[in-house]
């Protein structure tokens, strides 16, 4: 009986020696896996900023064209609409439009930069489809 004793605590000794290499063996997966959810959960979370970024400014800017739109229909609307622009005035915005156009030149009526550089304004004028009023 002792014999079978010594060999019982031989055979658990063994087995419970396989377990704990066994655990130590995976805990570099189980890290590893750890790992691996975390930055999952960090990108879920970033997609889900930089879709509730992109929502907001999506609603600005169809505000800002609701906005430019009304204002444009008002401006053309108004009485003094085509009543024709007091000099000074007229010199302030040809400078605030060369200013915007030296800032972005891509944008839509910029003049090249060549006609700019000869002191014409940075806008280039309205054809007559531009210019004619709205139906």
């Amino acid at each position: 009986m002792a014999g079978g004793g010594l060999l019982l605590a031989a055979a658990l000794g063994l087995y419970w020696k396989g377990r704990i290499e066994g655990a130590a063996g995976e805990r570099p997966k189980v890290d590893a896996a750890m790992a691996q959810a975390a930055i999952a959960g960090l990108e879920a979370q970033g997609e889900r900023e930089s879709a509730q970024r992109s929502e907001v400014v999506l609603r600005l800017r169809e505000a800002a064209a609701e906005t430019a739109i009304r204002l444009n229909r008002d401006a053309m609307t108004s009485e003094d609409a085509h009543a024709p622009l007091p000099a000074d005035r007229t010199l302030r915005l040809h400078a605030h439009d060369d200013e915007l156009c030296r800032l972005a030149p891509e944008l839509a009526g910029c003049a090249p930069a060549s006609d700019a550089a000869r002191g014409d304004h940075a806008l280039r004028p309205a054809s007559s489809a531009e210019g004619a009023e709205p139906g």
